[in-house]
């Protein structure tokens, strides 16, 4: 017969074992709570399967295992005489022989007193039965001192108990919080590389002298460069008259001059691709802000999306283990109104 633990796999679509929820350990706690609550409902003519006979010597009282006791006898010498029960209270009065309560060695009582069974008369052998709760591992095929027509319920609890266990352990998934932890720091670097954009002097890129406000800087350069291509082009001072009238582009066309002319467009052109050059090193400092922003905020939202594939999946088992329980619930209870 396959073990408790197979049953239960079988029932639930678990795997178990030391470190799984539940692990095994906790499984076999399952099982004997089950078993504990099973003959707590059984009916009295299951009992008997349930219990085992103790033994002990009227007047030294016998501590009880469990509450439920279904026999005690008195041996008067020849036979085992059956007890009857009376109050612990009463237990002074049946040692008076004028008492109607008095008790013979053929006519034995007995009570229970805390924690504690005794019969009277005093001395005498005396046996009785006593419910008894197993204990179930999870590797057992089989549950000793226990009706067989209740077993399948103790499976059935244990497998309610471990789909229990799962639903509780599903409030928490670690990958989850770990990518939410992810998703804050991405978004953290986001904030920081778009603060790099403030008006400060700190680390904002638009506060850096040596990018903007100095007179090496880039924007300076662009401004020189242009500078010096308007001043080749329409400064009248490069002319060869030095006339401020004039620019140095009409003169050397007037003048046929076209060697001369090439040669100034020429310079003017290199001004302008260093003014390009400079104006492109500029932005793309900024374009760096943006795509490290741009970088971090895309890397938040990959982990945004597993958080949501993390947590749909988790949504999926989640619901199908809640029906599982609450049908595994349902055989139970209904099993267990037929032994009743």
């Amino acid at each position: 017969m396959a073990t408790f633990e197979v049953r239960v796999e079988g029932l639930t679509g678990l795997t178990l074992d030391g470190s799984s929820a539940p692990t095994v350990t906790e499984l076999t706690q399952f099982l004997t709570d089950g078993a504990k609550e099973v003959i707590n409902n059984l009916p009295a003519r299951l009992l008997p399967l349930c219990a085992a006979s103790q033994s002990f010597t009227s007047g030294t009282a016998n501590t009880l295992n469990t509450g439920k006791v279904l026999n005690v006898f008195r041996s008067d010498g020849d036979i085992q005489q059956p007890c009857r029960q009376i109050k612990a209270s009463e237990k002074g009065r049946v040692t008076d022989a004028s008492e109607m309560i008095h008790a013979t060695v053929t006519d034995p009582v007995y009570y229970i007193d805390n924690n504690g069974l005794d019969v009277v008369p005093d001395g005498g052998s005396c046996t009785y039965s006593e419910v008894q709760y197993p204990s179930v591992a999870y590797g057992d095929s089989a549950i000793a001192v226990f009706p067989d027509e209740a077993e399948h319920l103790v499976v059935l609890y244990g497998a309610v108990k471990s789909l229990q266990n799962v639903l509780g352990s599903r409030t928490s998934n670690s990958d989850i919080a770990t990518a939410l932890g992810l998703i804050k720091t991405a978004v953290d670097q986001a904030a920081t590389a778009a603060g790099e954009f403030t008006n400060a002097d700190s680390d904002s890129v638009f506060g850096d002298e040596s990018t903007f406000l100095t007179n090496d800087s880039q924007l300076t350069r662009v401004k020189d460069a242009l500078d010096n291509a308007e001043k080749i082009i329409d400064d009248g001072a490069n002319s060869p008259t030095g006339s401020a009238a004039g620019d140095a582009a009409t003169y050397l066309y007037t003048d046929e001059d076209i060697e001369l002319l090439n040669g100034a467009i020429s310079i003017a052109n290199v001004e302008i691709n260093r003014a390009k050059a400079h104006l492109s090193e500029w932005t793309s400092i900024g374009d760096m802000r943006v795509k490290q922003a741009n970088a971090a905020l895309s890397e938040a939202q990959g982990y945004v999306n597993e958080v949501q594939s993390r947590l749909a999946v988790d949504n999926a088992q989640y619901g199908w283990y809640e029906k599982q329980q609450a049908k595994l619930q349902a055989d139970y209870d209904k099993g267990l109104q037929a032994l009743l």
